[in-house]
């Protein structure tokens, strides 16, 4: 299956921003993609009972053997809490010019996010 993309159109202002308005649900089985920019943010929101984990995919890697980056596990979200992760270097954007987050944790009904860019 295909990862669910998250569009992104909230830009950040002096007004702010609600993120809430406008996050949708996260993908747990396939994990998410949105479109690598320089300064963009995601918005996490745990409504669950439980906390999540959202892993970020680096797809290069370095040196002459070809040494693959490792992947970014970023610090977990617990139950009834926020994150906002990023900004995201080049080395997270795949090929086709996204960024990919895949999740460990809880079920996703009551888990959003929204893509910012500041």
């Amino acid at each position: 299956m295909a990862r669910t993309a998250i569009t992104a159109s909230t830009a950040l202002t002096e007004m702010g921003v609600d993120p809430t308005a406008v996050d949708g649900p996260i993908e747990a089985t396939d994990g998410n993609s949105f479109p690598w920019r320089e300064h963009r943010l995601l918005y996490v929101m745990n409504g669950d009972d439980a906390s999540v984990t959202p892993t970020f995919l680096t797809p290069g890697t370095v040196g002459r053997q070809a040494l693959p980056i490792g992947d970014l596990t970023a610090n977990a979200i617990p139950a009834g809490a926020y994150r906002i992760y990023g900004p995201f270097g080049p080395e997270f954007r795949q090929s086709d010019g996204t960024v990919h987050v895949d999740w460990v944790g809880t079920t996703p009904a009551s888990i959003t996010a929204a893509v910012l860019d500041a």
